[in-house]
């Protein structure tokens, strides 16, 4: 890809000069060869509207999807606030220069949790400024309707838009608050201007269908389940060595993330298997009782190498989330990385974990402690040895390989659609 920087910039410069002719002419639509043939590379713009440096489930799917976008060839700038780093980029194979920050943000509470969002002056100054500083094919809005950079580059775009939501709020206050309502009011001109719409999931589907009046296709996170698989551990009684371990991964400050049950299924299993290891890796100031009274150890945020390992060594995954998930990332990673799942039944957790056969782990009723116990109990006693194999074939469907390509038909899609506008 590198040999043809040359002739892309030259590419670029042309395509600047037929953009600043369109803006300048604006009754005269897009050459039919602008719309870039099946095969051909494209520019694209991928904007998040959460911060970059707190490291949170949309900022990884973005990320990760300018990482394959750019290994398929696609020239690719990503617009957000915060920053991810400069060593996250290089890791992911995106130079640095590929990130333009809209500035600092503002905690928020929303949907069970916090989000960091820009918002105001300074972050429109630099979202305008980045529209006019790149040419793009197709721009790419992740939660389109949040109060931040997604916002303000719909509002502000001249070109083909894709939008993708994550968000699902059935199963949370968020539904009805005054947020979400004032959003509302906000939406129908907004989302008039948008091509092609996305969903992660029939649960954020649904959400998208009830709030925002539009009908997206379903296209869910991306995974690279490649570098999960290769670190599944040798085979044995327990892939963690001499004892069975159990794993928490995630903000346990949040109570939607149910960090309480999870520490409740820990002392109900230990009566079975009183050397379980509990493991909790993410963010946050562990207490210190939990860590003395039921020996759990906390990690903190780690890398993904040394969180993909600990997550290859891992017997059950445990998610106990009590709501506002939308789509399970961290089980399709944990079932790619060989850990069986036991789950909350949430809607966005049992489409992630179903294939044709049925449920592939555990799924228990939100805040049943016993039924999740169970479950656990059940599968530390080595019932279900297939799930395994189908965990990884299921997560293998959400491989970037799979996911990408279809983001891409998306994208030339909204750039047919806008040339007939």
């Amino acid at each position: 890809m590198t040999g043809h920087t040359g002739d892309r910039r030259r590419i670029d410069t042309l395509r600047d000069l037929r953009s600043l002719t369109r803006r300048l002419t604006p009754s005269r639509r897009e050459p039919p060869e602008a719309l870039g043939r099946e095969g051909e590379w494209l520019s694209i713009g991928l904007v998040c509207p959460y911060s970059f440096s707190r490291p949170g489930g949309v900022q990884n799917h973005v990320l990760g999807l300018a990482s394959w976008l750019r290994s398929q060839g696609h020239v690719v700038h990503i617009l957000g606030p915060g920053h991810p780093g400069r060593r996250t980029l290089e890791s992911l194979g995106l130079p640095p220069e590929c990130f333009t920050s809209t500035g600092m943000t503002v905690p928020v509470p929303a949907n069970g949790s916090v989000a960091r969002l820009g918002f105001g002056l300074g972050a429109a100054t630099r979202v305008r400024a980045w529209l006019e500083s790149q040419y793009f094919d197709v721009i790419h809005l992740h939660e389109p309707l949040t109060p931040s950079s997604s916002l303000l580059a719909l509002w502000n775009a001249d070109r083909p838009l894709v939008a993708t939501f994550h968000s699902c709020f059935e199963d949370s206050a968020f539904a009805d608050s005054v947020v979400l309502r004032a959003a509302r009011r906000l939406a129908p001109s907004s989302v008039a201007r948008i091509d092609e719409a996305v969903a992660v999931s029939q649960a954020a589907a649904g959400a998208a269908r009830r709030y925002w009046q539009v009908d997206p296709a379903i296209i869910g996170n991306g995974v690279e389940t490649g570098r999960l698989a290769a670190c599944w551990a040798p085979p044995g009684r327990w892939r963690a060595g001499d004892h069975p371990r159990i794993c928490f991964l995630g903000r346990f400050g949040e109570p939607r993330k149910g960090f309480a049950l999870f520490t409740e299924v820990v002392r109900r299993v230990r009566r079975a298997l009183p050397d379980l290891e509990a493991v909790v890796v993410g963010p946050g100031d562990p207490p210190a009782d939990l860590e003395a009274d039921l020996r759990i150890r906390f990690l903190g945020p780690l890398p993904d190498a040394e969180r993909d390992a600990v997550l290859g060594r891992t017997d059950v995954y445990l998610a106990p989330n009590t709501g506002g998930e939308s789509f399970g990332i961290v089980l399709v990673e944990a079932m790619a990385a060989g850990a069986t799942v036991v789950a909350s039944d949430l809607t966005g957790f049992r489409e992630v974990v179903t294939d044709s056969r049925g449920v592939i782990g555990w799924l228990a009723p939100v805040g049943d402690v016993t039924a999740l116990a169970r479950g656990v109990n059940q599968a530390l006693a080595g019932l279900g040895s297939d799930l395994q194999a189908r965990g990884l074939r299921r997560a293998r469907q959400f491989d970037w390989d799979t996911v990408g390509p279809l983001l891409v038909e998306r994208y030339r899609a909204a750039m047919e659609d806008r040339s007939n506008r």
